[in-house]
């Protein structure tokens, strides 16, 4: 089963963040609420966890891309 990685909701004044650093790469195994990838706005840096343990299936948002609340960044396969 797959698991998509989202981005989190953002602060209030804060509309899209940056994809800064990718920690992991496609086929690198994950567990769950390992830091995957930084989000960086002009406020914070945001850490984005795995949702579970797995296998990165896909990258969605390459470094540099920018993304808003909730949109899919990434996606796990779990693993048995």
């Amino acid at each position: 089963m797959a698991s998509e990685v989202k981005v989190p909701l953002l602060p209030e004044s804060i509309s899209d963040a940056v994809v800064s650093v990718w920690h992991k790469k496609v086929g690198d195994k994950v567990a769950r609420d390992e830091n995957i990838v930084d989000l960086e706005t002009d406020k914070v840096m945001l850490e984005v966890p795995a949702p579970i343990d797995g296998v990165i299936k896909e990258i969605i948002k390459p470094t540099g891309s920018t993304v808003h609340a909730e949109e899919v960044i990434a996606v796990i396969e779990a693993v048995a």
